[in-house]
């Protein structure tokens, strides 16, 4: 299932009109919420009942139930959730043992949509501060301001996202309640008037999340240059992709999405209550957010491609390739200095101090065993995880992985041929059987006539089945969708294994540029990419038995 948005004509690029409070922020907080380290806001749900899936809501709960034992238990929090404390059935869920009447299902295929025809709706039982609203998210950030103090805010959206438009493709959407959408670039509008000494770390898993990777520029576009306040965040997809996650499904065992492996790796146990070892890669006894990233990377069995603030900072100011032309002579007039800023990226290869830059330089085409001297634990853990999993053991890793995902395409093209064979004989017993019922009950063209609400009960309904099954039509489309279902099951299992490359083709890309970032840039942007780095691997405080509640 897929966290996504809805169509852009159905929503709306402004604040619904503003409706009173259900809860005001409190603007003073507890004693030990003045202590504490960090400031929580998880906001989110869907855009409308039909998009507010009931793991939006579970994903809130777990993340409560959890919180103590991430060391955030005493934090001051607050949850603004799809239509907040109103008693409309605002939520939508799927139960397996919920029965539709064949003849139901039969009107839907052939005449209509079974899309979300077994789906139900209640309300939400978060009881949260507020709607997830533009007009709850200002009043949050005011009183912050108000609140003062150096904590860290700690933001956590579960929700949909949608594209950004062609020119702004870094300004991607994240939908709130009543179809209001909040951009990136209004997002860092709102976020530039808390106080510079309250850095915000984000945790954004809809469709197209990785836009907001760029909190970290001004206005939120790489081509503004950085920001001068404290931001760093996880994403669960890039920018151009959707996401994993929403689905009305009540069993939760099936929910695979981001932020249930990131909250997983930090607190030891996932959200069925199973206990899971915490990953710690640089063996220092503690786990960092950047350490429950990667672990997300490795374990997630998702379309994901995840990523991180840095990630978007070395595409903005690293490259790949060697400079040329006037980019050339900068790298030339960086020479005397390389070294020193070779040496400010941790764990980066100090012994190459009296090379040249472009004896430095990188490339992804070069073999493993190079690449990885001197790279960070998490980016290690992930491509030799990840290769394992694959099964890659070529030194030239990027190159194997590259042939990899053209044989899984080749494969993946092949079933989707497949399929479109059934799907096109399935839409012509369709067309034809939708015939037959209209030719019988004429009706049929307004949903709503009296004769065509008796077709749903006997004896009128057993005509229906016998109309459509009595020379097998019925059964041969059943049979088909069947079949159909299962080779799209198949081209899903190896779109998966393609994410898997393509997740380690971009984390091998990501410490080449890591390496070749002091090389092209002067100090003060490798200063900003420490200062980054380190802010994403904050670690939580210690951390509190969880609740059973």
């Amino acid at each position: 299932a897929f966290a996504c948005p809805p169509t852009e004509e159905n929503a709306s690029s402004s604040a619904p009109p503003a409706v009173p409070a259900s809860n005001k922020v409190s603007a003073t907080l507890t004693a030990e919420e003045k202590k504490h380290p960090f400031n929580l806001l998880v906001f989110g749900g869907g855009y409308s009942p039909s998009g507010n899936q009931v793991s939006l809501e579970s994903n809130v709960k777990y993340f409560r139930r959890i919180r103590s034992s991430m060391g955030l238990g005493e934090a001051a929090m607050k949850t603004f959730f799809a239509d907040g404390k109103s008693k409309d059935r605002d939520l939508q869920f799927f139960d397996p043992s919920f029965r539709i009447p064949e003849v139901n299902q039969i009107m839907a295929e052939l005449l209509g949509s079974s899309r979300g025809i077994a789906n139900q709706y209640r309300d939400n039982d978060l009881q949260a501060d507020d709607t997830s609203s533009l007009v709850a998210l200002d009043k949050w950030i005011n009183e912050r301001k108000k609140q003062g103090g150096k904590q860290t805010n700690l933001i956590y959206f579960t929700g949909h996202g949608g594209k950004a438009d062609k020119k702004t493709p870094h300004n991607t959407t994240a939908y709130l309640w009543n179809n209001a959408r909040l951009k990136v670039a209004d997002f860092v509008k709102k976020l530039d008037q808390l106080p510079k000494d309250q850095p915000c770390i984000f945790v954004m898993v809809q469709c197209y999340s990785g836009g907001y990777a760029n909190v970290i520029f001004k206005g939120g576009d790489p081509k503004k240059g950085l920001s001068e306040y404290p931001r760093a965040g996880f994403f669960a997809t890039v920018k151009d992709r959707v996401a994993a996650g929403c689905t009305p499904d009540i069993r939760e065992k099936n929910y695979k999405e981001y932020s249930t492996r990131f909250w997983e790796g930090l607190c030891g146990e996932s959200r069925i209550g199973k206990k899971i070892k915490k990953p710690d890669f640089d063996k220092d006894g503690k786990t960092s957010l950047a350490e429950a990233h990667a672990y997300v990377i490795l374990r997630s069995d998702t379309i994901d491609i995840p990523i991180k603030t840095s990630d978007v900072f070395l595409r903005r100011f690293s490259s790949l390739t060697r400079p040329k032309g006037k980019d050339a002579n900068k790298t030339s007039a960086l020479g005397s200095k390389a070294s020193s800023l070779v040496a400010k990226l941790p764990q980066e290869t100090k012994e190459a101090n009296s090379c040249a830059p472009d004896d430095l330089f990188q490339s992804v085409t070069e073999e493993l065993k190079g690449l990885l001297k001197g790279t960070g634990a998490e980016s290690r853990a992930i491509i030799n995880g990840l290769s394992r999993k694959l099964k890659l053991t070529q030194p030239n890793r990027h190159e194997e992985a590259k042939k990899l995902i053209a044989s899984l395409k080749k494969k993946r093209s092949t079933l989707s041929e497949q399929k479109k064979k059934h799907d096109e004989e399935r839409g012509k017993i369709k067309r034809s059987l939708s015939t037959r019922l209209r030719n019988k009950w004429p009706e049929l063209k307004n949903l709503h006539h009296p004769t065509v609400t008796s077709l749903y009960r006997n004896p009128k309904a057993a005509q229906v089945k016998e109309l459509v099954d009595g020379d097998g039509s019925w059964t041969r489309y059943k049979e088909l969708s069947g079949k159909s279902k299962k080779l799209e099951s198949e081209r899903f299992l190896l779109e998966k294994k393609e994410v898997l490359v393509m997740r380690l083709i971009r984390e091998l890309e990501t410490i080449v540029l890591a390496k070749n970032l002091p090389l092209i840039n002067l100090p003060h942007i490798v200063g900003s990419y420490e200062k980054l780095t380190e802010l994403e691997h904050t670690i939580l405080p210690e951390s509190k038995p969880i609740a059973n509640n």
